[in-house]
C-alpha cells in the first residue's frame, strides 16, 4: 500500500503528525529501556524492549509516510537525502560541541559515549552523500538557484523556499520555515 502524503493538507495531518512524534518516544523509550536492562544481564528482557522499541520505530514511520515529511517519490527523494547528508555533517560538529560542555560539566563517561555519536554522524553523512553519488550523481553536480539551510540542524533545502507554505517545517528537526537562511 502507498500511503505517501494521503493525509497532507488533509484535517487529520496535524493528529496524524502527533502520533508520529508520540511512537518516536515511544521508540526512544524502550530503546533505553534495553540499555538499562543489558546493563543488569537481563539480556531477554533487553532484546524484548529492542523488539518493542523497533515496533514504534516502524510505525512512526508509515506515519511520517502518511503525512508526507518525508519524500518517496525517486527525484524527491534524492533531494532530500542530499540536504540530510549536509545536516549530518552539521550533527556532527554540534554533537561534538556537546560532548565538550558535557565534559566541561564533570560528566566525562557521558561525554565520551557522546564523542562516539558525533563520529556516528560523520559516518551517516558519508554514507548518505555515497548514496546520492551512486543513485542520483546528477543531482550532486547540480546546484539550485538557491539553497536555503536550517539554522537548526544545518538541513539544506535547494529551490525557492518563498514558494513552500507558511506552515512548512524542516523535515529533519521540524522548526519552522523562518530558520531558514540564504547560503
Amino acid at each position: 500500500m502507498n500511503s505517501y502524503s494521503k493525509a497532507k493538507g488533509t484535517e487529520i495531518e496535524k493528529t496524524i503528525k502527533e502520533q508520529m512524534q508520540a511512537e518516536l518516544s515511544g521508540a526512544g523509550m524502550y530503546f533505553a529501556l534495553a540499555r538499562s536492562a543489558k546493563e543488569q544481564n537481563m539480556d531477554d528482557a533487553a532484546d524484548n524492549f529492542t523488539k518493542l522499541a523497533n515496533e514504534h520505530a516502524a510505525q512512526a514511520s508509515f506515519y511520517a509516510e502518511f503525512c508526507g515529511r518525508y519524500p518517496f517519490k525517486k527525484e524527491e527523494l534524492w533531494q532530500f537525502v542530499k540536504g540530510l547528508s549536509k545536516a549530518e555533517e552539521c550533527g556532527e560538529k554540534m554533537i561534538l560541541e556537546l560532548s565538550e560542555k558535557v565534559k566541561e560539566s564533570g560528566f566525562n563517561e557521558a561525554a565520551d559515549k557522546i564523542k562516539t555519536f558525533a563520529s556516528q554522524h560523520k559516518h551517516h553523512a558519508e554514507v548518505t552523500s555515497e548514496l546520492v553519488k551512486k543513485y542520483a550523481p546528477d543531482s550532486v553536480k547540480q546546484n539550485a538557484k538557491k539553497c536555503y539551510v536550517c539554522s537548526i540542524c544545518g538541513f539544506e533545502y535547494e529551490g525557492d523556499m518563498e514558494s513552500e507554505p507558511e506552515n512548512f517545517t524542516c523535515p529533519i528537526c521540524g522548526m519552522p520555515k523562518s530558520v531558514f537562511k540564504q547560503k
